[in-house]
């Protein structure tokens, strides 16, 4: 009997991205085999690109659950101070260069921040220091598996999906995994966008999160081809989905808001990680599809923060899940190690 096509889907979250990596090298500890073995595909926005990408360059999930706690501050910059204060004055340098930093960002939602890319928080330099250094020169043509990757082109106003079969099939597709990352990433008014050639024209990327939060549509649409590829039915698919933590489900356009308030539920909406799981669980049997997410509300801080408590309060919601869950990681090992 053909074995099922076994694809992984991870959710963008910024630093929260350290809740599914934890998951992750939990799924690999317990199979004692590299986590990139138990799938045929991985697929990923944001933060959860940047952890699929690592797989597909052959990081174990171990190292990549490492990532956030060894490159956070690198990435989002910021100390260990009370989070109000690192927010408002940033970090390090004199106080006058302190306040230079709160003033650019308290100016930024009213204008340009060209010091830090257009109205973005972060310079994108160390990020892309990061990258540079753990994935080198791999480009998406060379990944180890099959791989699709979320990003949108705020050119053309269109979403993207880079894929290692587009890479493979055209040149003019293929980008550097660091690249990838870096426009899966690019997080509106966190990072600034990528400016980049692909697909034989100019573009400009943001975040996948913009249209794909939680990618696991797009992951039963690039399941298809390999489906296809082995004689399969669309829904001779095997998702483990992995979330990146959420508050509990609150009301949403109720009518009572201010104008502001009603253009808050229209973004939370659009990058809301439901509508993914309600594609993926009408698409894929029940019994096929397994989604890992926590509902807690200590969750729900900065995706920019990485500081050791907010890492600690992740980690002890990763650790909550994994013993609530112990039986399912068990089926779905058992389930990908075939």
């Amino acid at each position: 009997m053909t074995r099922p096509v076994r694809v992984l889907s991870i959710d963008g979250g910024g630093v929260r991205g350290y809740l599914p990596a934890l998951l992750l090298a939990e799924i690999e500890r317990r199979a004692s085999v590299p986590a990139a073995k138990l799938f045929d595909l991985v697929v990923g926005t944001s933060t959860g690109g940047i952890i699929g990408i690592g797989l597909a360059a052959g990081l174990s999930a171990q190292s990549l659950a490492d990532f956030y706690p060894t490159y956070g501050r690198r990435i989002f910059g910021g100390t260990e101070e009370p989070a109000w204060k690192t927010r408002l004055l940033g970090s390090g340098g004199t106080f006058s260069e302190r306040m230079g930093g709160a003033a650019r960002r308290i100016g930024s939602p009213f204008g340009g921040n060209p010091a830090y890319g257009g109205n973005a928080r972060h310079r994108p330099d160390g990020l892309e220091g990061v990258l540079r250094d753990v994935l080198g020169d791999v480009r998406l043509s060379q990944a180890a598996m099959d791989l699709a990757i979320t990003s949108f082109d705020g050119l053309v106003a269109m979403p993207v999906v880079f894929s290692r079969r587009d890479a493979l099939a055209d040149a003019n597709c293929d980008l550097p995994l660091r690249d990838v990352a870096r426009a899966t990433s690019a997080a509106p008014t966190y990072f600034p966008p990528l400016e980049t050639d692909w697909a034989g024209r100019r573009c400009l990327f943001v975040d996948g999160g913009v249209w794909a939060n939680n990618p696991s549509g797009v992951a039963v649409s690039e399941s298809l081809i390999l489906t296809s590829e082995k004689n399969l039915t669309g829904q001779s698919v095997f998702l483990v989905s992995l979330g990146t933590g959420m508050a509990p489900a609150g009301a949403a356009f109720e009518g009572t808001n201010s104008w502001i308030g009603s253009a808050g539920d229209i973004v939370k909406t659009a990058t809301s990680v439901v509508a993914g799981e309600l594609l993926a669980s009408r698409a894929v049997p029940v019994q096929n599809y397994r989604r890992l997410q926590v509902v807690d509300n200590r969750v729900a801080g900065a995706m920019d923060d990485p500081s050791s408590q907010r890492l600690g309060v992740l980690k002890a919601a990763a650790d909550d899940l994994i013993r609530s869950k112990n039986a399912d990681l068990d089926e779905i090992v058992a389930r990908l190690a075939v």
